[in-house]
């Protein structure tokens, strides 16, 4: 089975409307078949689907000696969809795509060969324009899309959106996380406790009237890892006014988000990571 490379391209930017990542609106990939050769050029940017209810695969990576860098399997209802890109000096040829579980696979083993790519030949002109098209390319957006009935997070890239003043539920279905710790996010109006049943656990917080549009973290109080990320939405005047909060403490000043990045830093780091990133060479397959 043979899927043409302009079918599998897609750009992966779907945050909520009016945000810096916002994008039209695109039809879900398909899911991709294992066994299917992808045909693609120097270049060019693919993207890897499988079906959302298929467990375990959220997080996995996608790997192949021609990508620049690996892609990671990030849910984006109703699939869930990795992107990798194809290294501009990658000769003509069939390779494999392999698909391991997160970091890799362990030391000595060999990734599920799950699709081969043909990268086709190109000429000189266009080998030697690849690296401005690749540093052109929008950065992928981390963030997930998971289905709005969902619980929040089921990962610290469940990016949802919440308005200042908003009542959110953080909920835990992980046992070890612990009855009675306690949230922390420079977005919220206190520390809330999470309380219930051992296997699912939540906790109450409020969005901070003051707190500005952007990128949130929330981490548990006395570990260092993020365990959920929520963006702000931009509000009007009139809006931040009505809203209330009732948080125990004054405001100490606008609160600055902890932003994925500006356009400018995104570019670079499209560059950067072109520049920056080797990746083993082997023979065509």
């Amino acid at each position: 089975m043979r899927i043409g490379g302009a079918t599998a391209l897609a750009l992966l930017l779907m945050p909520p409307a009016g945000d810096v990542f916002a994008a039209q609106a695109v039809d879900p990939p398909t899911p991709t078949p294992t066994g299917a050769q992808l045909s693609a050029r120097p270049g060019e940017r693919l993207t890897f689907a499988v079906a959302s209810s298929l467990p375990g695969k959220n997080g996995n990576w996608v790997s192949s000696e021609i990508f620049i860098e690996h892609g990671t399997l990030r849910m984006n209802d109703p699939v869930i969809t990795a992107v990798a890109t194809v290294a501009c000096d990658t000769p003509p040829g069939v390779y494999l795509v392999e698909q391991t579980g997160p970091g890799g696979p362990p030391k000595g083993a060999k990734g599920d060969v799950w699709v081969t790519v043909k990268v086709a030949d190109i000429g000189e002109a266009e080998r030697k324009a690849c690296p401005g098209m690749v540093a052109a390319l929008p950065p992928e957006q981390p963030d997930e899309r998971w289905p709005a009935g969902d619980s929040w997070p089921q990962s610290p890239w469940d990016v949802r959106t919440f308005k200042p003043g908003d009542k959110v539920t953080p909920t835990a279905s992980d046992a070890e996380l612990g009855f009675g710790k306690t949230l922390a996010s420079p977005g919220f109006t206190d520390q809330p406790v999470m309380s219930g049943a051992k296997a699912v656990l939540t906790a109450t917080a409020t969005i901070r009237c003051d707190a500005q549009p952007g990128l949130y973290e929330v981490r548990w109080v006395g570990r260092n890892e993020v365990w959920a990320r929520y963006r702000v939405a931009q509000t009007d005047d009139a809006t931040r006014r009505a809203c209330q909060d009732h948080a125990t403490e004054p405001a100490t000043g606008q609160l600055t988000p902890w932003l994925v990045g500006g356009a400018a830093a995104l570019a670079a780091a499209g560059v950067g990571t072109y520049v920056l990133v080797r990746r083993r060479r082997g023979t065509s397959r």
